[in-house]
């Protein structure tokens, strides 16, 4: 990370910030999704994944694009898990965020050694699909380990429910990374920033 510029270091730092403290931010006014879909009496567990996963995708998708630096991936879900265990130690399932930034980030620095078969504006919306898919599936891995019986049989109980969910944050993902590469687009062509990604290999 040694050829980061200052602006790159200020993307990352901000969105790491953005993604770690949002829970507790949303929270604070009554409007974290859990809260939400409970008092529109939509809840079931996990259900907010499909919110969460598809934004921090995004965000993600934003700082690596910007940056071109696929560590990204797991810093910011690692840091975003240990939020979210202090913020929330009750769930200690949240490590979903941590899984997909380490996988993701794996992916991420394999299409940078293979940049010559990579199209950018395909395998950017496919990146961010992959993490909130990743994302939803470890939530509910890790839940099924470390939640409570009660959680765990009613998620296996309505498994079309939870694959569903699964599969919704799939979607939006992919519907988020296609934004956030073509917000990095526009930017650039107006002027407001530079995108460091240009897909070549790192030199060994």
């Amino acid at each position: 990370m040694k050829t980061l510029t200052r602006s790159d270091w200020t993307w990352i730092v901000g969105i790491t910030i953005i993604s770690v403290t949002i829970n507790p931010a949303l929270k604070s006014i009554g409007l974290l999704p859990a809260d939400v879909f409970k008092s529109l009496g939509i809840f079931f567990p996990g259900l907010p994944q499909i919110v969460f996963g598809p934004l921090i995708a995004f965000l993600t998708l934003l700082c690596f694009v910007k940056t071109g630096e696929p560590l990204v991936f797991p810093v910011i879900g690692v840091l975003r898990a240990l939020s979210l265990a202090f913020v929330f130690p009750k769930n200690p399932e949240h490590l979903g965020t941590c899984i997909a930034g380490i996988l993701v980030g794996f992916i991420a620095w394999a299409m940078l050694r293979n940049a010559a078969n990579v199209r950018l504006g395909t395998w950017l919306p496919t990146l961010s699909a992959l993490y909130a898919g990743f994302y939803a599936a470890g939530n509910y891995a890790t839940t099924l380990y470390f939640g409570p019986a009660k959680q765990t049989a009613e998620i296996l109980g309505s498994s079309g429910i939870t694959l569903g969910i699964i599969a919704g944050s799939v979607v939006l993902g992919l519907v988020f990374g296609a934004a956030a590469y073509g917000l990095m687009k526009l930017a650039v062509r107006l002027g407001s920033t530079t995108m460091a990604l240009q897909l070549r290999p790192r030199p060994a």
